[in-house]
This record gives structure tokens, sequence and C-alpha cells, in this order.
């Protein structure tokens, strides 16, 4: 009987220890030429949308990852986006939106993927905690995502953010007259290749 719990133990051990069992794992991704990453806000007078040139980002990006069954924690898996590379579709309006971004003295955007969680709600729906850097200012969020895997990994999600938590205000227009909204919303729709 004392070797049957023995035994019962041990197993009840190992189970334990496996379930704490964390996986490591890096690899290299590319951002395919299909993938969307856009900026949208509002103003008293107008909508804008401004999308990021994906031809620009050509460099494999470097995923380093730990997991266990729930949770995936990154490690230095950045996307860095050219704050000059947003079009919103009108000269005017990317140039204020390069003032409002302040791109002359800070040229990138740094979207850092800190960790990704499972959901018990939805198949392929997942909370991706980010930290996102603009104009030497970087904020967390947590929102969900959806991830599926084909060929491909493809990432959807939208994250609101306020502009004066990165200390940059919208800009007025005609003595104040068009005011533009501090709240955006960035817009995600990626598909990622392993290389």
């Amino acid at each position: 009987m004392k070797r049957f719990l023995l035994l019962i133990l041990s197993f009840t051990l190992t189970i334990v220890t496996m379930s704490f069992f964390v996986a490591r794992k890096s690899l290299e991704v590319v951002v395919k030429n299909d993938s969307e990453v856009s900026i949208s806000g509002t103003s008293n007078i107008n909508s804008y949308n401004c999308c990021y040139n994906i031809a620009k980002l050509e460099d494999p990006i470097p995923v380093s990852f730990e997991s266990n069954n729930k949770i995936m924690v990154f490690q230095s898996t950045v996307l860095e986006l050219k704050s000059d590379c947003f079009d919103c579709g009108h000269k005017a309006i990317n140039k204020d939106f390069n003032k409002l971004l302040k791109t002359d003295l800070y040229p990138n955007i740094k979207l850092k993927l800190v960790a990704i969680e499972k959901t018990s709600e939805f198949k392929n729906t997942y909370n991706a905690k980010v930290e996102i850097n603009i104009a030497d200012v970087a904020n967390s969020y947590t929102f969900p995502v959806q991830v599926t895997k084909n060929e491909d990994i493809h990432i959807i999600g939208d994250l609101s953010i306020d502009l004066r938590d990165y200390q940059l205000e919208a800009p007025k227009k005609m003595m104040g007259l068009i005011v533009v909204d501090p709240d955006v919303v960035v817009n995600f729709n990626l598909y990622l290749k392993q290389v």
C-alpha cells in the first residue's frame, strides 16, 4: 500500500511539474504585403484613415517567447513603423499627421509585443498585451485579437488610444473651427510568414 501511495504521489508531482513546464522558442517572421496597419480618427467635421505602407516592412522580425498552456510571454519582439510612411490620402493631412506625431524628432513608432493569453470566450480569441512607444512616450495596453494559423499567421485587432497619453496635442485648424478628436483607433490586419 505504501508503494502504491508513493507511486500516486510521484505521478501527481510529475503532472504538476509538467504543467509548469515552459517551452522556449525563437523564430523570425516577415509581414506579408497583403497586411494592413492603419490609424483612424475623427474631427468635428470629418473622419480620416491613415494607412501604413506595408512594403516598408522588409526586414524579418525576430520573435522569441516562452509559453505554457495559456500564455506566451515575448522577449524583444518589436514591430517598428516609420511615422512618415503613413498615407492619409492627402498631402496636407499627411503633413498635419506627421506634425502631430513629431516625426522630425521621433521618426519611429514602436509596437512591442509583451504577451498573448488565450481567452476562454471564443475560439481563436486572445488577449494581447503590447507596449506602444510614440514620440518617446511608452504606454501599455491589453486588447482582444483574433489569431488564426494556416500557412501564415493571421492577426486581426483594433486598439483605441488617446493621443494625450503620449503628450501629443491634436491640431486645430481654421482658428479652432476644426478640432481633431484625440481618440484614435489603431487597426491591425497582419499576415505573418515564418522564415
